[in-house]
């Protein structure tokens, strides 16, 4: 059994005495209770530090948490638990991918995972994710503190920035939907453009907002379909499937003619 002294600076009267099961991979390669028949291996850490709790040992793995001292290679103690705190470090599963990012509730009552790294922006939770908390992080010896302040001045930035590009999304939009014009079959079409947005281009205004916006558009008088009040909510409404990522809409049963003007808008908003 490995003695794990060597990990930080203990003070003398913390003696390395608990086992605690490492696994020597990457939290982005699997969950401890997922790697098949591949047994731990077991470490001493101190006990003050376990505290009696459930606890594993991962390595960090990539550069999205270095603005916090984790750096790939680094073991993390982690408590296994769903129950966490916003600006806790947290080890989350989305879709069956592991992250380690901060967990972030916002002012309005939103979820956010961020990343420690400018490169990486912030992602949203949202109801169409298959989302898994795994744990939180107890400790990594290089990591400072992540402060909740400091988190949300990430998410108002981020917001800002959405903001700011938004009129050039709506002329870009409008170039789209002109160009996808013979692909529409009536004003329920605008659905999937509110499904390609919320999922591709991270639009995340209300449907009766995104009608109001839609109607304003500058479409030529010759367009046939135009957005209606309340047509895209009753399409999503009578379309279970609308409600999930447009990701999923195909094997959930949407037809052709909307795959096909998913995939066009999509490219032409690109």
């Amino acid at each position: 059994m490995r003695n794990f002294s060597s990990i930080g600076q203990w003070p003398m009267e913390m003696v390395c005495d608990t086992p605690v099961p490492y696994y020597e991979v990457g939290v982005s390669c699997g969950l401890p209770g997922e790697m098949g028949e591949l047994p731990p291996e077991m470490v001493l850490l101190p006990s003050m530090l376990t505290r009696g709790r459930q606890v594993f040992i991962v390595d960090a793995d990539g550069d999205s948490m270095t603005g916090v001292g984790i750096y790939s290679g680094d073991a993390l103690l982690i408590e296994s638990t769903q129950r966490v705190h916003c600006g806790e470090v947290v080890m989350v599963s989305i879709d069956g991918e592991e992250l380690l990012k901060v967990y972030y509730v916002d002012d309005t009552g939103r979820h956010w995972l961020l990343a420690a790294n400018p490169k990486y922006q912030p992602r949203e939770l949202t109801a169409d994710m298959n989302v898994r908390i795994c744990g939180r992080m107890v400790c990594n010896l290089s990591a400072p503190h992540v402060s909740v302040k400091h988190c949300g001045e990430v998410v108002r930035q981020f917001k800002a920035k959405q903001k700011q590009h938004q009129p050039d999304m709506y002329e870009r939009l409008t170039e789209a939907v002109i160009q996808c014009s013979h692909l529409f079959w009536a004003a329920s079409a605008w659905a999937v453009v509110f499904g390609v947005l919320r999922d591709k281009y991270s639009y995340d205004k209300p449907v009766a907002e995104f009608e109001r916006m839609a109607q304003a558009l500058k479409l030529p008088a010759t367009f046939r379909f135009v957005c209606g009040e309340g047509s895209v909510q009753r399409t999503i409404s009578n379309h279970e499937y609308m409600r999930k990522s447009i990701d999923k809409w195909e094997e959930q049963g949407a037809a052709d003619r909307e795959l096909k003007l998913m995939t066009v808008l999509i490219k032409e908003l690109a």
